[in-house]
């Protein structure tokens, strides 16, 4: 771990940060114009590579051999673990955790409190070298949860509090307060005990087995939420 410059050509980064040997921070492309820009207390870990022209909130937690692309906007107190691609031009809130070995391709959308288990693969273009059918992410709105090696099509949009089980392949819309798993996923009502979506108190913590982001700081930023019962609807 080194203590990197706040400030390069090519990126900003806020105080009291983390960043591993063997981390590229704003590396530049052919027609680049802004910097990458990240906020205070980030831990980035080594081998991973975050393009120049992307923005990225406070208490950001990057696992080893993450590529960020350019264009990318990503809120506050996101965890984006090892071995996980995003393809730039990608919004994503705040206190999202994407496990590892995910891949998330341009023009995908994703809300707050979102949880992408390990594996996963998103997809933005159905008939890809053969229409000129516009590129399309997939939409996730707030605190959807997606299992593990589960596989979301093009423009897809999973309504808020969905949980889709592990493995499964959605390949239509998906209406709020939903369960939905299988291969096609079919849809069936949410089991009450996964209702109300993902819990943001467990959202902004345990972010990392491994000396990641730790403390109830995050009370200070969402004072509601520390207010709030456990499971927040």
């Amino acid at each position: 771990m080194y203590n990197v410059p706040m400030s390069q050509s090519t990126y900003d980064i806020g105080p009291h940060g983390q960043v591993d040997d063997g981390v590229t921070l704003g590396y530049i492309y052919p027609g680049w114009t802004e910097k990458l820009v990240i906020g205070e207390h980030a831990i980035i870990r080594s081998g991973s590579i975050l393009y120049a022209g992307s923005t990225i909130g406070k208490r950001f937690t990057c696992g080893h051999h993450v590529l960020i692309r350019a264009e990318c906007r990503i809120g506050d107190r996101v965890v984006i673990l090892h071995n996980s691609t995003l393809e730039g031009k990608i919004t994503i809130g705040k206190g999202v955790k994407i496990m590892a070995h995910v891949y998330i391709p341009s023009r995908t959308v994703i809300g707050d409190f979102v949880f992408i288990g390990p594996g996963c693969t998103f997809l933005n273009h159905r008939t890809p070298m053969r229409t000129d059918e516009p590129i399309a992410g997939p939409i996730l709105e707030d605190r959807v949860c997606i299992g593990g090696g589960s596989t979301i099509c093009p423009g897809v949009r999973i309504g808020q509090n969905s949980f889709i089980g592990a493995g499964a392949l959605v390949n239509k819309d998906v209406p709020p307060d939903t369960l939905a798993y299988g291969v096609p996923a079919r849809f069936h009502p949410l089991p009450e005990e996964l209702s109300g979506g993902n819990r943001p108190q467990s959202m902004l913590t345990g972010t990392d087995l491994w000396a990641g982001q730790v403390g109830d700081d995050w009370k200070i930023d969402y004072p509601d939420l520390a207010r709030s019962p456990a499971r927040e609807k």
